[in-house]
């Protein structure tokens, strides 16, 4: 299928779906303003999951490049699976993100969404593999993963760290009543490579 929209936070529901967790459709859409990708950029999504977010990328990226990294192999059928209902072109790399991006060019932005607790090694990696103005974005739901991601991009010279907590409540029909139904809350952290300015 066609994802026909402008607009990011293509419905949950339309993904493939398997036991790899999946960002939530509202968190993307944030997500990938804070990434501020344009039409030529090449973009590396990092434990990439079911393809969600690298999906949505690629509607964007349309003369550049999205790549998915995902050392789980269930996730690896999953985003093959979604990128074809999407109708959408990603490279797709099996692996330890920690390795394989050392074996990619430069890139113009990554978002980390799994990290398989090598997040201060892949943060490294991506500052070396970025190019000028550069865009690094982390998502995690833990406080533990905020604190090491916050240190480990000053540490690697980012500059405007920028740090947010989205939280999420969707209505659910009970009875003739509506409850709202809380989702967990993610932590959102983004920072530029600009060595002009350090």
């Amino acid at each position: 299928m066609k994802w026909t929209y402008k607009t990011p936070g293509i419905p949950d529901e339309l993904f493939i779906r398997g036991k790899v967790p999946m960002t939530k459709e509202e968190v993307r859409a944030v997500t990938l303003s804070k990434l501020r990708l344009e039409e030529h950029s090449t973009m590396i999504d990092v434990g990439a999951g079911t393809g969600s977010i690298a999906i949505e990328a690629a509607h964007i990226c349309t003369k550049g490049r999205v790549i998915a990294i995902e050392r789980n192999i269930e996730g690896i059928e999953l985003i093959k699976a979604n990128s074809e209902k999407f109708e959408v072109d990603l490279k797709i790399i099996h692996g330890k993100a920690s390795e394989k991006l050392k074996e990619l060019d430069s890139f113009d932005r990554v978002m980390i969404g799994g990290s398989g607790g090598e997040l201060e090694k892949i943060i490294n990696i991506c500052y070396d593999k970025l190019k000028e103005n550069g865009i690094c974005v982390i998502n995690c739901i833990t406080i533990e993963t905020l604190y090491e991601a916050i240190e480990n991009l000053k540490k690697n010279g980012f500059c405007d760290i920028d740090v947010i907590s989205v939280n999420i409540a969707r209505g659910k029909a009970l009875g003739r009543y509506t409850l709202m139904e809380g989702l967990n809350p993610i932590y959102i952290i983004s920072g530029i490579k600009n060595k002009g300015r350090q």
